[in-house]
């Protein structure tokens, strides 16, 4: 089992740069899709939630804790803790007779890899910054650590991102499933429009429908692994993968123009905030020793 030392998760680590970041909506439903695709994740979700009746209520709740392992500073282990506690219940037997628990280590681990899968790609199509081999296996590290942060067992983490890659390879390929909540929510993706989406502005909510929503589509399903789309034959053609090309291209150069208070999940912006008190305090501190020491 593999059982790293705990890391320091902070400002100039990697995956502050972009798991918080707003661009994570860009790549967060297709994880979204992916977790459904799990066939523990999808029972659960459809026997312990109102995903059928208010799809967007699992976003709202879950995602800031989430996101809060990260950024929670000294309180984030417990953040940690309190998610893996809330998905003590979730357990069953799913339509196949097979019994799932959310806190099997490897139902729990996908979920995560999800996550670490949508922050990556955030850096890979919607960054200008492109990451070498070493940052690439620095930002999966990074992201281990995000899991241990909730107390369930390594025993499914891959030692490194090589081993990530293979793993992912293979359940993509072999063991997701085209659950009821899957169904409905790529069924969502294709064919409707929809308001009142989570963490937009409130002046946006007249173009969500016919703007936000087009944009969110080529998203979901673009970002979905090809053998995904393949294996499940959800519609994917040269026009929309040439669409979502260019939006990727345009958020990449247009997004340091976006006003810093949008570009911030706030979970992640309480911890960017709280960085810098410290950075402040820490400097306040040792001009004062220094001018103790010259006095």
């Amino acid at each position: 089992m593999y059982h790293p030392e705990p890391l320091e998760l902070g400002p100039r680590s990697l995956l502050w740069r972009w798991a918080g970041d707003n661009r994570l909506s860009f790549t967060g439903l297709s994880a979204g899709i992916l977790q459904l695709m799990h066939p523990g994740l999808g029972a659960g979700v459809t026997q312990h939630s109102a995903f059928f009746t208010e799809p967007w209520d699992r976003i709202i709740r879950s995602i800031p804790e989430i996101v809060g392992v990260v950024y929670d500073g000294p309180s984030a282990e417990e953040t940690g803790h309190r998610v893996r506690d809330y998905h003590r219940r979730i357990k069953g037997v799913d339509e196949q007779g097979r019994r799932y628990s959310a806190l099997s280590p490897e139902t729990f681990w996908w979920a995560h890899a999800t996550f670490q899968f949508a922050a990556e790609q955030v850096a890979d199509r919607f960054d200008t910054h492109r990451l070498h081999a070493d940052e690439r296996e620095q930002l999966y590290r990074e992201g281990v650590e995000w899991y241990r942060r909730y107390g369930v067992s390594m025993r499914p983490v891959p030692r490194d991102r090589a081993q990530w890659q293979r793993v992912w390879d293979q359940r993509c390929a072999e063991d997701l499933e085209m659950t009821a909540a899957a169904e409905r929510a790529v069924e969502m993706a294709l064919n409707e429009k929809v308001s009142g989406l989570p963490g937009l502005p409130w002046w946006s909510l007249p173009i969500q429908r016919e703007v936000v929503t087009p944009i969110f589509r080529l998203t979901a399903i673009g970002g979905l692994p090809a053998a995904v789309r393949h294996r499940f034959g959800i519609p994917w053609g040269t026009l929309e993968a040439a669409e979502l090309r260019l939006l990727e291209i345009w958020v990449r150069e247009t997004w340091r123009f976006m006003p810093r208070s949008l570009r911030w999940a706030p979970r992640a912006a309480d911890g960017w905030r709280r960085a810098a008190r410290a950075r402040r305090a820490d400097t306040t501190g040792s001009l004062e020793v220094a001018t103790d020491a010259a006095v």
